[in-house]
């Protein structure tokens, strides 16, 4: 029976053989033995102790002090404490009365059984080791709350600094409900520029894949803003916690994980508008057998846009936050696919990860996600890159404009950044008049880098 920590333990007696004996049968076990020849020697011990006692075994018969008088006061020291009461006579009185005032957890009779007592003593300390543990994960649990509560209260005032700077700039976006997603997107990627940016890659996936679906630009719109914060619920948490695939977390990262859609539909549900939002988002991670959280659900019975946002995330998650070093990249594959990776190209690690998110998502087809989602996604990321480029600038009539030719009513077609990579307006964002001025003024002192694209 392993234990995890190495344990002090005292034994009280006025006869030194019998503390020597116990010295001899324990010393082999690993632990740190204090010995004390009286109750009153024993408490002087128990106050100096520099490190925590985890179990007494005292004598009952004693001059001065007895030995549930003694278990008694060493409660009150080191009230964790296993206590055990050792006693050569048959004194129930004593037993007794070491029960209701010393709270001894075993009594022993002189002469004991070696095997007996280790086994005893073990298994005491192995229960107390239980109890340490979960007051370390309680405490723990307290400090990871108190962390996310002042996360909260600092996203409000980097939400507040935001605001006061795009109030300087005379910046006036539109107060709709779209825009609202979008700054709250932007603060995202200032917080956390890898989240913002895999986020982004959902959303813009999302909405091109949902297309496919024939749903109107309504339904378009909630999947492009549920892909854009899905996992909002995600700040507060370790940064591993996103680089890390959802089969191969341990327990408690499963358990910490398992909470962000809940977190994020919450986080929605004051605003009435968002509802819809909210609930493809707590969906996200429902599988059609069943197996997927919070609720369970299977099939069609999942939202639409929840099956779309769920696979997609998970092929981007693969694509943005793999490491990018090919071995590295085989390595994690080999997890899903074992020896059958060889047939995959290590030439460009972008390539290669495209490839093995497709494998894995078409690997999960038909158990984790929906079918039609997954061909109609592969086939999606399938498609060349020039075909890509060639519908979007048929769909949208792109172009590439500089800052000074900036006009009311363009749309930007990506995010705009400036130099050093923060982001300054998302990608369709409709301009108006006040931010063209912004963003000009931006250009002239040279923080912008390259030509903007936008709809027209």
């Amino acid at each position: 029976m392993a234990l995890k920590y190495k344990h002090t333990l005292l034994f009280v007696d006025d006869e030194k053989s019998i503390t020597k004996a116990l010295h001899r049968l324990f010393r082999k076990d690993g632990y740190h033995i204090i010995t004390a020849s009286s109750g009153m020697e024993g408490l002087e011990l128990l106050e100096k102790a520099e490190r925590p006692v985890s179990l007494i075994i005292s004598d009952q018969r004693m001059s001065g002090m007895n030995g549930a008088q003694f278990l008694e006061k060493a409660k009150k020291i080191f009230p964790d404490a296993v206590r055990f009461l050792l006693t050569g006579y048959s004194d129930m009185d004593a037993v007794v009365e070491a029960v209701n005032k010393g709270e001894i957890h075993r009594y022993l009779t002189k002469p004991w059984n070696d095997d007996d007592l280790l086994l005893q003593v073990r298994q005491s300390l192995k229960q107390l080791e239980l109890v340490i543990e979960n007051r370390r994960l309680l405490k723990l649990t307290n400090k990871q709350n108190k962390e996310l509560d002042e996360l909260n209260k600092s996203l409000g005032k980097k939400v507040e600094l935001r605001t006061l700077e795009i109030r300087q700039k005379n910046v006036e976006l539109e107060k709709s409900f779209v825009d609202t997603i979008r700054l709250l997107s932007s603060l995202i990627g200032t917080l956390k520029p890898k989240l913002g940016k895999y986020m982004g890659y959902v959303a813009q996936l999302a909405r091109e894949l949902a297309e496919d679906f024939q749903i109107d630009k309504e339904e378009l719109d909630q999947i492009e803003m549920a892909g854009m914060i899905h996992d909002i619920g995600l700040l507060g948490l370790p940064d591993d916690i996103l680089t890390i695939d959802e089969d191969h977390m341990d327990t408690e990262q499963l358990k910490i994980f398992m909470q962000h859609p809940v977190i994020a539909s919450t986080c929605l549900e004051s605003v009435e508008r968002l509802n819809r939002v909210g609930e493809i988002i707590l969906y996200h991670h429902e599988h059609v057998d069943g197996t997927g959280f919070p609720a369970g659900l299977k099939r069609d019975n999942i939202p639409l846009g929840s099956r779309i946002i769920g696979a997609v995330a998970d092929y981007c998650k693969i694509v943005c936050t793999w490491p990018k070093d090919p071995e590295k990249i085989k390595q994690r594959a080999r997890q899903y696919f074992g020896s059958a990776i060889k047939d995959i190209d290590n030439s460009e690690p972008e390539k290669m990860l495209e490839k093995i998110g497709q494998k894995i998502i078409l690997l999960q087809a038909n158990q984790k996600y929906d079918m039609d989602v997954v061909v109609n996604l592969v086939k999606k990321v399938k498609e060349p890159a020039e075909v890509k480029k060639v519908k979007k600038q048929k769909g949208k009539g792109v172009v590439k404009v500089g800052f000074e030719d900036l006009k009311e009513g363009m749309v930007l077609v990506t995010d705009l950044r400036l130099k050093d990579g923060r982001l300054l307006l998302v990608k369709g964002t409709k301009l108006k008049n006040s931010s063209i001025k912004t963003v000009q003024i931006i250009g002239e002192r040279k923080l912008l880098d390259g030509q903007i694209f936008v709809s027209v």
